[in-house]
Formats: structure tokens, C-alpha cells, sequence
């Protein structure tokens, strides 16, 4: 063997993977161009007018509605306001006549209407007919004068009386209330 370096044997190399050639170089950001200034746009011209113009479409002219009656609204306002002053006169006298037949406890009142001499109960029987006539007539005519109030309102049929009718058939019982239990309270015995 000689020792010529053409034939001695080459040490082998470690093995290193092939690497694959990037598929587009690297490339810098081309420059933006810069666009031409535009020219504006020329300014319309109107068209030359050849005919009168038409006015354009609109609502249909309705004739003027004449003025409701208000006299739905002044019936409702009547009636509310009748059963409102008769509903409290009646809740006074009852009261004032149920007090002294009333017992009083630590939180209410008690009535025992089965141990009135005769002629209590003779005297109470008017006033328990009153009672009777204003829970019943008085429910009755305040729904009536109610109902007319809403149906004035809402039909413009004197709708301010029928606002003043709603409010006074609303408050009649609740005020009647009060003004018996005050005046019943106010007249029960000690």
C-alpha cells in the first residue's frame, strides 16, 4: 500500500439530513406607488324645466269631524259623584247609629245583633236597611258611572268629565270606608 493520500480510505462523516431550499428568498417590500391625483367630478347641471310640476302625493283631505256629544262624560261625572256624596251620608248615619250597638275589643268592634231588646232592634232596622241599600245600590250605580267614565274617555265624549267620573266612582267606596270606621269608632261606647 502506498501512502498516497488519492488512496487512502476517507473517514466517514456523520450523517446530516439534506435541507431543502427555501421556496422564495426573502424579498423587501416592494414601495407603494403613489396614485395620480383625481380630477373632481364636474358639478351636475340641472335639467330645463318644460312643464308645471304636479304636486306630489299626500294624505286624503277628510272633512273635519264635528264635536262628540259630552254629554256621556257629564252623565258619568253626575252619577260617580251622586253615589260618592250619598255613599258617605249613608256610611255617617250608619255609623253613628251601629256605634252604640258595638262592642269594643282589644284590636276590633263586634256587633251581636241577637241580643237587642225589641225596641233596639226596631230602631236598628231602618239603618240595617240603609246598609243593605248602599252596599247594593251604591256597588251597582258606581260601576255604572265606572264604565260610562271609560267609555267617555275613550271616545272623546267628554273626556274630562269622564276622567272626573272614573276618579270619584274609584274613590266612593274606599272614602266610605273610611268615614264608617272613623264614625263607628268615634260613637262606640267606652
Amino acid at each position: 500500500m502506498s501512502d498516497s493520500p488519492e488512496q487512502q480510505p476517507a473517514l466517514p462523516q456523520p450523517f446530516v439530513p439534506p435541507v431543502a431550499p427555501p421556496l422564495f428568498a426573502p424579498q423587501a417590500y416592494p414601495q407603494q406607488q403613489a396614485y395620480p391625483q383625481q380630477q373632481a367630478y364636474p358639478q351636475q347641471q340641472a335639467y330645463p324645466q318644460q312643464y308645471g310640476v304636479a304636486p306630489g302625493p299626500g294624505w286624503a283631505q277628510t272633512a273635519p269631524q264635528p264635536p262628540r256629544s259630552r254629554a256621556l262624560g257629564i252623565v258619568s261625572m253626575a252619577l260617580a259623584l251622586a253615589v260618592f256624596v250619598l255613599s258617605v251620608v249613608a256610611s255617617t248615619i250608619v255609623g253613628a247609629a251601629a256605634g252604640p250597638l258595638a262592642q269594643r275589643t282589644a284590636t276590633s268592634f263586634s256587633f251581636n245583633t241577637g241580643s237587642l231588646s225589641p225596641e233596639q232592634a226596631e230602631a236598628f232596622a231602618p239603618i240595617g236597611l240603609l246598609m243593605g241599600a248602599q252596599m247594593l245600590l251604591g256597588t251597582l250605580l258606581g260601576i255604572v258611572a265606572l264604565v260610562l267614565g271609560i267609555v267617555a274617555v275613550a271616545t272623546k265624549r267628554g273626556r274630562p268629565f269622564g276622567i272626573v267620573g272614573i276618579v270619584a266612582a274609584a274613590a266612593a267606596p274606599i272614602v266610605s270606608f273610611i268615614v264608617y270606621t272613623v264614625v263607628l269608632a268615634a260613637s262606640v261606647p267606652a
